[in-house]
């Protein structure tokens, strides 16, 4: 029966597919093997390094819009870690100050169990955060205590409209609160003092909140300055010059200017990419620069240039089917090319 059922091909195959299926578990146990070790260190690295690892896999299989978009959120959360890292130590400085009655700012502080120097650029943003936090302090106590308003608070809201816009029962606190003649009794002014005094407060934390998301921007924006001047490329080109270029003829106020405008563009579009970072931050600091981009011929012209350049991207993504990064890379070569063909031209 066995001699019998050996010759038939069904029989044959099955034998020769089971020896393939043996041959092949030592491979499939590598790979689970391999597996597994990958996404045990996935889970024991760090953010950033998650983020650095799900970038070199996009790199490897050659996803380079996942590339991008990856390298751009990563360099988003360094910058946001980094300001956000300064700001509590700015807070935890200035409130050690307040506590201590020191005047100056310390060198160095214990932050996350650890010894760290304070940089020097963090001690203006100290001892201003220190003052307004005293001021805040004493302000509070004295309208709590004297169960009015002082001026700080009172001047706060009388510039800050929107806050009382918001919150129609607190325009009522106010009118209670500010009429002498309102004969409410002691407790509810002084629970009215310090609904104002939490609605003013909690006001200017979100706008210290919000510096802090314009500082982080910038802290993006430095770091791609970092990139470019580091490589000094043509990987990073405005109307037809390299960036490295651009940036090392600027002053240190254009290249300021360049810096917060460039963080705009990241202020109203997070995902921006380094090429509208870069668009953006060039064309508003040159129009800020007195005796430049002033005239209307000018701007119109910079208009015409940018709706071309955007055209042209466009074509080239429908006529090859790329990405729009991978559209802007073409251009960009097909311009080098075009100015280096001119230049040998010149030459000869």
């Amino acid at each position: 029966s066995f001699v019998q059922a050996a010759t038939q091909p069904q029989y044959a195959q099955g034998l020769f597919t089971a020896a393939q299926q043996m041959g092949a578990a030592p491979g499939r146990r590598r790979v689970a093997e391999e597996q597994e070790k990958r996404k045990q260190a996935f889970a024991a690295a760090t953010p950033l390094e998650r983020y650095n690892i799900a970038i070199a896999q996009a790199v490897k299989a050659n996803d380079l819009d996942a590339a991008a978009n990856l390298t751009a959120k990563r360099d988003k959360f360094v910058a946001d870690q980094q300001v956000t890292t300064e700001a509590n130590i700015s807070r935890i400085v200035a409130s050690q100050m307040i506590s201590s009655g020191a005047s100056e700012v310390p060198e160095s502080i214990t932050y996350g169990g650890q010894q760290v120097t304070i940089p020097s650029r963090l001690k203006s943003s100290i001892l201003e955060e220190a003052n307004e936090l005293q001021t805040s302090i004493d302000a509070r106590e004295t309208a709590i205590k004297s169960a009015t308003l002082t001026d700080d608070y009172a001047d706060y809201i009388a510039n800050n409209p929107q806050l009382l816009e918001r919150n129609p029962m607190l325009s009522k606190t106010l009118e209670k609160v500010t009429d002498p003649d309102s004969g409410i009794l002691r407790t509810e002014r002084i629970n009215g003092v310090k609904a104002l005094i939490k609605a003013v407060d909690d006001d200017r934390a979100a706008r210290r909140e919000a510096r802090y998301g314009d500082a982080a921007n910038e802290v993006r924006v430095q770091q791609l300055v970092d990139q470019i001047e580091a490589r000094g490329s043509k990987t990073w080109v405005w109307q037809g010059n390299d960036m490295a270029d651009a940036l090392g003829d600027m002053s240190d106020s254009e290249k300021n200017m360049f810096l917060k405008q460039a963080a705009l563009a990241i202020k109203q579009n997070p995902d921006a990419t380094d090429s509208e970072i870069i668009d953006y931050g060039m064309s508003g600091m040159r129009k800020m620069i007195p005796g430049q981009e002033q005239s209307e011929d000018i701007t119109k012209n910079e208009e015409r240039l940018a709706n071309q350049r955007e055209a042209n991207i466009k074509q080239v993504m429908a006529v090859r089917d790329v990405s729009r990064e991978e559209a802007i890379r073409i251009i960009n070569k097909i311009r080098a090319e075009a100015n280096r063909s001119n230049r040998l031209n010149s030459f000869n």
